[in-house]
């Protein structure tokens, strides 16, 4: 080996190692434990047991996209939720976007929809290329602020995922620039999100993450109040697990679940913590069957834990809500929102990506994917709840 190649191999190993160096210090700063442990979930109004039993649904406004996905929703003041989804001519165009619509209880419907964010501007902004746009997660800061995150991909499929977040100070009329979160010190491609954000009691947010790229993994990411990634714990390995929902129960209790894509028999994958979120037990199959798909869930007020899914092992055209009083040990199916004969069914089977969430006065309301064409939005009370049989 001459001297020229000598230098060259030394020029790029001290390259390398500054890259593993890089690498280390960031995996190490990134799996810190954190302090404390989760916030103590904000509790709802239990309605009164007089109260008679409601359920109500409508389909959300879309005069524009031919294909929409993936909803998310938050709570705003008067009782209100506003409402995120993508669409566009069919999931990973490039003329996706994402689109925001607020329910006032009053009136009992939603206002036309309207774009929140395109590719264009999501490019302008981030000052790099973004081929196309996905799902959408929204929740609140530990200073009140409306926060919502999405998927952009720069490069190839969704294993070419980054996260971004834009944050609004009054309530989702307005949105600060999107910024894009590095959590991963490679490229920062990989990273996607579905589940809804949660607190930590040291003010981070708690964002569950998964990765597409080198397999198929959950995450749970802090973030901090400029928007930057200071740690995240893994969830899951391998090549089968992804899309994670955390559910706090206490400071330091939670439950997690997730969607599942390895081999049969397909279920829901389900993890635990005891210690706020630092440890998590391996993630173990429930009784419950998952088509590869997203599920929803939350700890409503008092108990019990619910649980959106598809009820089956191979499709998308059961969509069914499930209960647990025990915290995720057992699960009782309590209601079917999609797959009865006698319901109206979509142009396209499909009922999916479900979100679920519970408002300050005790109502649920659960969106989803209804026929690629619509968002659903069901609405129901405990005493209509407590009914089922």
């Amino acid at each position: 080996m001459g001297p020229a190649v000598a230098t060259g191999w030394l020029r790029w190993g001290s390259l390398v190692a500054v890259v593993l160096a890089f690498a280390g210090l960031y995996v190490r700063a990134l799996t810190a434990p954190a302090p404390g442990g989760f916030a103590p979930p904000q509790t709802a109004a239990r309605a009164a047991s007089t109260a008679a039993p409601r359920y109500e649904t409508e389909l959300l406004p879309n005069s524009t996209a031919a294909s929409v996905h993936s909803a998310a929703a938050a709570e705003i003041p008067g009782g209100r939720l506003r409402a995120f989804w993508y669409g566009g001519s069919r999931e990973g165009a490039s003329d996706v976007a994402l689109y925001t619509s607020v329910y006032s209880p009053g009136e009992g419907a939603w206002s036309p929809e309207r774009v929140v964010m395109t590719r264009e501007l999501a490019q302008r902004h981030l000052r790099r290329t973004v081929r196309k746009l996905g799902n959408p997660v929204v929740g609140r800061d530990s200073k009140g602020r409306l926060c919502l995150y999405f998927v952009s991909v720069s490069v190839g499929g969704w294993a070419g995922s980054a996260v971004n977040l834009m944050v609004s100070d009054d309530e989702g009329e307005t949105w600060g620039p999107p910024r894009r979160l590095i959590a991963s010190p490679f490229f920062n491609v990989g990273t996607l999100v579905k589940g809804a954000p949660l607190l930590f009691s040291d003010g981070a947010v708690g964002l569950p993450v998964y990765h597409e790229l080198l397999g198929k993994f959950g995450e749970l990411l802090r973030v901090d109040a400029e928007g930057r990634a200071i740690g995240k714990i893994r969830l899951s390995w391998g090549r089968s697990s992804l899309q994670p929902v955390i559910v706090p129960r206490s400071e330091k209790e939670a439950v997690g679940l997730m969607r599942y894509a390895g081999d049969a028999p397909n279920r829901i994958l389900m993890v635990r913590t005891a210690d706020g979120g630092i440890h998590w037990s391996p993630p173990a199959k429930t009784a419950l069957p998952n088509p590869n798909a997203a599920i929803g869930s939350v700890l409503l007020s008092g108990g019990p834990l619910l649980l959106v899914f598809n009820n089956a092992e191979e499709n998308r055209e059961d969509l069914s809500l499930a209960l647990s009083k025990d915290f995720g040990n057992t699960w009782r199916v309590v209601h079917r929102f999609e797959g009865d004969s006698g319901s109206p069914q979509a142009p396209v089977p499909e009922y999916s990506y479900p979100w679920i969430m519970q408002d300050r006065a005790g109502d649920v309301h659960v969106l989803y994917t209804w026929g690629r064409s619509r968002i659903k939005h069901v609405r129901f009370n405990r005493a209509w709840l407590e009914g089922r049989p």
